[in-house]
């Protein structure tokens, strides 16, 4: 979507999350029953796959959940317990769900089952007791004509929940089957179809089964809703991006997929990244690999599908059969090095969506990079990874991670011919000499209006942090490095050292200091927007705020760390300073489309549009200060500005190049739109330079639009490599 210099400001950049009940620290990995016995899960089928995941090896490996899918249960429209759940199928699991729990956790695996919301029909006309209270079915339900989703039953099994009639019932009732699932012995809940509707319902079960003392992982499917991936965040340990991976192509089970249903996650999982992490994982369903060519892929569509969930911290929840393993599909899934990128949790970001030779890029937080290289086409193609988009230029050591192998120091880029369909994982780690290539900003303080600034102009390490009039030396300038999980390195540019908290103390009122590139956690900070257009930046060691010591405005205040306030001093404005006469790529951040001029005219009135990067000239632009924080920006390739024809105030009006004749329609302020991304706001008429209903295509218009908080407004200024 966009560089990883630029990866964190599509969407909120912190990663907390609510749903803090110590379930999914790291992506869950195991098995679980649909894609291979579907509609027929059995105590002894189960129990194979469980004895069969140990056996393999796959436990050794991390691999750790048995997960029982749709099919077990009575239907809910005519039969329910005492208290109105439903009821084990006992033709299918005749020792009952703890039994099968007993024998999974014996094997030293945990144990996952299956639900959709709401409550049986037959609760409702059987009216049941509600257990531990003297509430009944029916006093939750307020609507018999509609009913929730159930995939196995179909419509008419389960009535609506209404949270509202009667909190306190509704909330032990949910309770009730949340503390019957954790007496089976359940490690992993699955809720089936949700959807926007049932967020009620996810708030209530999140508080049932942590009441109950057991840790349950909390799993929602399936194609939610990313305009309510924040609530899926809060309530939740995971969620389905999609829907089923499965193909339902064949005879029986088999094939189990197909590649149109891997590479669909392609193209949806960008917009979700932000809000995975430790806690809760964006969910892209099933990893069909074990059983060949039963997967419905070639050998190298399986590799290209579990690299994209290793890269996107995603579970690893087998879908084959694990009885018959594949031995080449068991070596793959045994890689201990691809499983290390997946539960190391740094979701990874396509740079250019344009194209079908992709590069999908993380950095690791150590100072390395994972970068994948994905060829989607049905031929074989070269994919070139440039580190200019991943974060850095000069050279880098390149580690091949499928096969562990060492590829040597690659200066600018890497480039690999793929297969149809194929892939390459890569550990890039940039060696002596790099320099980032992130944007330059001011850091500046809201209460003083002040820079952040190195005491005296000092390059040396330790030297202390403190505030000074703007000067525009580069000592008050900094690059925000992403190391993953939301948060930055702050590198002066002057000096190349980070914005570092000495010692990790804890102490509040400690000066920061410039220092070395180490990698730590007093040198990483967070940005959290605060609604007005600032940020409290804060140090992951210990969570204090950078601060001015004392609450003191005066010029060369130092710069201290404090505990979270709402003193304006702990407020920061990011204001992006282009490098003058630097060229860059301007990236969408919706699409990664690099703006371009049409057919690489010279010509005024050459429309500006998107195409896939091509490194030629006239996708370079140059931006030049006119005062006062207005810019032009200048094509290289023509020597033309940035231009509103007319002009004209039309929203979606195409935007052109055109010679500089001086008036405000070529005239642009940059507005921070979070780290290193930035809107191009005209001065002539107060609109944003859009990209034309975020396409996905060559030649996508670039074009004026009022401001609507879209990430198709914001842009990535990344210097050619």
């Amino acid at each position: 979507m966009v560089t990883m210099a630029t990866q964190a400001a599509l969407l909120p950049t912190a990663q907390a999350h609510a749903e803090s009940n110590g379930a999914a620290l790291t992506p869950p990995m195991g098995w679980s029953s649909w894609s291979f016995i579907r509609k027929n899960p059995t105590e002894a089928n189960i129990e194979a796959e469980a004895k069969a995941m140990s056996t393999t090896g796959l436990v050794s490996h991390g691999y750790q959940y048995i997960n029982i899918d749709d099919f077990w249960y009575l239907n809910p429209a005519t039969t329910v317990d005492s208290y109105g759940r439903w009821v084990t199928d006992p033709s299918r699991f005749p020792d009952g769900m703890a039994s099968v729990a007993a024998y999974v956790h014996g094997l030293g695996e945990k144990f996952g089952m299956y639900l959709t919301p709401g409550i049986p029909v037959a609760a409702y006309n059987e009216n049941t007791p509600i257990q531990g209270t003297s509430f009944h079915a029916r006093d939750i339900v307020s609507n018999t004509t509609s009913y929730e989703t159930n995939y196995n039953f179909g419509s008419g099994s389960m009535y609506y929940i209404d949270y509202n009639k009667n909190p306190a019932a509704a909330q032990a009732y949910l309770n009730s089957w949340a503390d019957q699932l954790a007496s089976y012995g359940v490690d992993y809940l699955k809720i089936d179809g949700v959807g926007d509707w049932d967020i009620p319902d996810i708030e209530h079960w999140s508080q049932a089964l942590n009441q109950t003392g057991r840790t349950i992982h909390l799993e929602l499917s399936n194609s939610l809703d990313v305009n309510n991936a924040s609530t899926w965040q809060q309530y939740a340990n995971g969620w389905r991006i999609d829907g089923d991976v499965e193909c339902y192509c064949g005879s029986g089970s088999y094939p189990l997929t197909d590649w149109n249903n891997v590479a669909e996650r392609f193209g949806d999982v960008p917009q979700w990244v932000p809000y995975a992490g430790s806690g809760g994982w964006n969910d892209l369903d099933s990893l069909e690999l074990g059983n060949g060519s039963n997967d419905g892929l070639t050998a190298d569509e399986r590799q290209t599908q579990m690299t994209l969930w290793a890269i996107e911290g995603a579970p690893l929840l087998l879908g084959t059969d694990l009885t018959t393993m594949d031995s080449t599909d068991l070596a793959m899934l045994t890689n201990n090095a691809v499983i290390a990128v997946d539960q190391a949790g740094h979701p990874a970001r396509p740079v250019d969506r344009l194209t079908q030779q992709q590069v999908w890029t993380a950095p690791n937080g150590d100072g390395s990079y994972t970068v994948a290289l994905f060829n989607l086409s049905d031929t074989a193609e070269p994919v070139t990874a440039r580190w200019s988009d991943v974060g850095f230029s000069g050279a880098a050591d390149v580690h091949d991670v499928w096969s562990n192998t060492d590829l040597g120091d690659s200066t600018g880029t890497f480039t690999a011919t793929l297969p149809a369909h194929g892939s390459r994982l890569l550990r890039v780690t940039p060696t002596g000499g790099t320099k980032y290539t992130a944007l330059h900003y001011n850091l500046v303080n809201v209460a003083t209006d002040e820079d952040l600034d190195v005491s005296g102009g000092s390059t040396a390490s330790y030297t202390g942090l403190v505030q000074e009039p703007a000067n525009g030396a580069a000592d008050q300038q900094w690059q925000l490095v992403p190391t993953g999980d939301g948060y930055y390195k702050i590198d002066n540019v002057g000096s190349g050292l980070t914005v570092n908290l000495p010692g990790a103390t804890t102490t509040p009122g400690t000066q920061l200091i410039q220092y070395p590139d180490d990698n730590s956690p007093n040198s990483q900070w967070k940005f959290t927007p605060t609604g007005s257009g600032s940020y409290t930046v804060s140090v992951r060691s210990d969570g204090q705020d950078m601060d001015l010591a004392g609450g003191a405005t005066t010029a060369g205040t130092d710069v201290v760390q404090n505990p979270a306030g709402s003193a304006s001093t702990q407020q920061w404005k990011l204001v992006p300073v282009p490098v003058a006469g630097a060229q860059y790529k301007l990236v969408n951040g919706a699409s990664g489309g690099r703006m371009d001029v049409n057919e690489d005219s010279t010509s005024d009135s050459a429309a500006v549009l998107q195409w896939t990067d091509n490194e030629a000239a006239d996708q370079l632009w140059t931006f030049t200060p006119q005062g006062g924080g207005v810019y032009t920006i200048t094509n290289v390739n023509s020597g033309k500005l940035l231009n509103i024809p007319g002009p004209t105030t039309a929203e979606g009006t195409q935007l052109i190049q055109y010679h500089d004749d001086g008036n405000s329609n070529s005239r642009w302020t940059l507005v921070d739109a979070g780290p290193n991304l930035v809107q191009f706001k005209s001065v002539y008429d107060g609109d944003l330079v859009d990209l034309d209903n975020s396409s996905l295509s060559d030649g996508g218009s670039v074009l004026q639009w009022p401001s609507d908080g879209g990430a198709n407004q914001a842009w990535s200024l990344v210097p050619p490599s």
